[in-house]
C-alpha cells in the first residue's frame, strides 16, 4: 500500500513540474536561469595598468549579462578573432547579449572591405561594374552575428554578396560598439563617459543638428541630401510624430560659430550632415573648406555631447588620425555614430519623382512630380530610413545603442530582401539596395554600451 502511495505522489510531481511555468520550475529547482554572455574584447598589449583597470570596473557595471574578458592579442586578423569569438560562444552555450570593442582596429582588427558593386546593368561602353583597387577600408559589422564562414569575410565587397553571392549574412543579431582609443587614452575616455552620464540623467537634451547639404536638384526648395530637411519633417509632421519632447534646432550658415556657441551652451546631442572626407566635414561637395576638422573637433571642450555624423567617413580607418579619435580623445564627444567608408550620401533622397493626381484644372491621368518620402516610400532602400528608424528608437525611450541596433537590423533586413530589386528614381534604373549594403558597412556605434 505504502508502495502504491508513493508511486502515485510521483505521477503527481512529475505531472505538476511538466505544466508549471519554466521559470517556477527553475525557482523551486535552485536552478538561476543561464545569463547572455556579453564579449568585452581588448588587446592586453595595447593596453596600460589604468586602461586595464577602467576596463574592468566599467564590465564590472553590467548587473544583467554574463561577462566575458576576451584578450585579441594573439589575433592579428578580424577573420581569426571572428573564429576566436565564435568557438567561445559555442563552448559556453546560449546567447550573446553584445560585443564591446577597446581599441583602434591596430590594437583589435576590424573587418577588410573593398569598394566593389554593380548598382546599375551599365551600357555598351560599361558593364556596370564599380571597383576601387587602391584603397581597403575597415567594418565592424560582421562582428555582429556568428552566422558566416570566416573564410568569405576578407576583402567584403557588395559584389561579393550580391553578384558572387557569397553566404554573407549582415543581419545584426547583437550589438556591437567600438572604442576606437589606444594605450593610454581608454580611462581617460571611461571617467568623461561617467561625468556625462550623469550630467545628463533626467534632462531633455536638445538635437542641434548642422546640415550642409549639396545635392540640389532643379525644381526642388531643399537639397536631396538635407539632412535637417528630414529632421524638421520628423519633428512637425504628424506622421513621423518624433522628437516630442525634445527641442530641435537646425543650421544652415555659419555652421563653425554656431557649433562653437552650442557647445559652449550646454550638453546636446549633434547632427553633422555634410560631405567631406577623412579630415573633416566640408561646406562643399568636394571641398577642403571644413567647419569641423580634427583641430576643432579636438578643441570643442566646453561640454559633453553625443554625436549622429552622416555623409563623410569621419571614423576613416579606425585609427588614430580620424575626426571621431580626436573628438573623443582630445575634445569631449561621446558615443558617435559616424562612417568608415566614403558612401557620398548615393541613394539617399527627400523626394521622390512619382506619379500623382492630376492637378486641379487639368486633364489626363499620367501626372508626375516630386513627392516628399514618406514612411512607405522610405522602404525603397533610401538612407534615411536608418535614420527615421534610429530616432523611432530614442523617442520609444530607448539608448541609443539599442536604438542603433535596433534600426542597424531593419535596415539590413531591408537591404537584404531587396538584393536584387531596381527602382527607377528621376529616370535612373538602379539597385539601390547596392548603396544600402555599403552603408551598413560603414554604419558605426563608437564608443562604450550602455551598462
Amino acid at each position: 500500500m505504502v508502495n502504491k502511495i508513493n508511486w502515485f505522489r510521483s505521477i503527481v510531481i512529475i505531472i505538476a513540474l511538466t505544466v508549471l511555468p519554466f521559470g517556477t520550475a527553475s525557482a523551486a529547482s535552485g536552478v538561476t536561469p543561464k545569463k547572455d554572455d556579453y564579449y568585452f574584447v581588448y588587446n592586453s598589449s595595447k593596453v596600460g595598468a589604468k586602461d586595464l583597470a577602467a576596463i574592468k570596473q566599467y564590465v564590472a557595471k553590467f548587473k544583467n549579462t554574463n561577462n566575458v574578458l576576451f584578450d585579441a592579442n594573439p589575433y592579428k586578423e578580424a577573420p581569426k578573432l571572428y573564429d576566436a569569438l565564435k568557438a567561445d560562444q559555442k563552448k559556453r552555450g546560449g546567447k550573446v547579449a553584445g560585443i564591446q570593442i577597446f581599441g583602434v582596429a591596430s590594437d583589435v582588427p576590424s573587418f577588410t572591405y573593398t569598394h566593389k558593386m554593380k548598382p546599375s546593368k551599365g551600357n555598351f561602353e560599361w558593364n556596370g561594374v564599380e571597383e576601387d583597387k587602391g584603397e581597403k577600408y575597415v567594418s565592424d559589422l560582421l562582428y555582429s552575428n556568428f552566422k558566416n564562414d570566416s573564410k568569405y569575410l576578407k576583402d567584403v565587397s557588395v559584389y561579393g554578396i550580391v553578384q558572387d553571392k557569397l553566404p554573407i549574412s549582415v543581419i545584426p543579431e547583437w550589438p556591437v560598439s567600438r572604442l576606437p582609443l589606444t594605450k593610454g587614452e581608454i580611462a581617460k575616455y571611461m571617467g568623461s563617459y561617467d561625468a556625462y552620464r550623469k550630467q545628463v540623467q533626467g534632462k531633455s537634451i536638445p538635437t542641434v543638428v548642422l546640415s550642409a547639404p549639396t545635392e540640389f536638384q532643379q525644381g526642388l526648395d531643399e537639397a536631396q541630401d538635407d539632412l535637417g530637411f528630414f529632421l524638421k519633417r520628423l519633428k512637425n509632421e504628424k506622421e513621423f510624430g518624433l522628437f516630442k519632447n525634445t527641442d530641435q534646432r537646425v543650421y544652415y550658415k555659419e555652421l563653425a560659430a554656431n557649433l562653437a556657441k552650442e557647445n559652449k551652451a550646454g550638453v546636446m546631442d549633434l547632427v553633422l550632415g555634410s560631405s567631406g572626407d577623412g579630415n573633416g566635414a566640408s561646406l562643399k561637395k568636394g571641398g577642403k573648406e571644413y567647419f569641423v576638422d580634427r583641430k576643432s573637433a579636438a578643441s570643442l571642450n566646453s561640454n559633453y555631447y553625443t554625436a549622429f555624423i552622416s555623409g563623410f567617413p569621419s571614423a576613416k580607418g579606425l585609427g588614430t588620425e580620424s575626426v571621431v579619435h580626436d573628438g573623443m580623445a582630445k575634445g569631449k564627444m561621446i558615443n558617435p555614430i559616424a562612417q568608415t567608408i566614403p558612401t557620398y550620401n548615393r541613394g539617399l533622397a527627400n523626394h521622390l519623382w512619382l506619379k500623382i493626381p492630376t492637378p486641379e484644372g487639368e486633364t489626363g491621368d499620367d501626372w508626375h512630380g516630386d513627392v516628399a518620402v514618406t514612411k512607405e516610400l522610405l522602404k525603397e532602400d533610401n538612407p534615411l530610413f536608418f535614420i527615421y528608424k534610429y530616432y523611432e528608437g530614442i523617442d520609444g525611450g530607448k539608448s541609443r545603442l539599442q536604438s542603433f541596433f535596433e534600426a542597424d537590423v531593419a535596415y539590413a533586413t531591408l537591404t537584404t530582401a531587396n538584393m536584387t530589386t531596381s527602382h527607377i528614381s528621376y529616370g535612373v534604373d538602379m539597385v539601390w539596395s547596392s548603396f544600402g549594403f555599403e552603408n551598413l558597412f560603414s554604419l558605426h556605434y563608437l564608443g562604450l554600451a550602455d551598462y
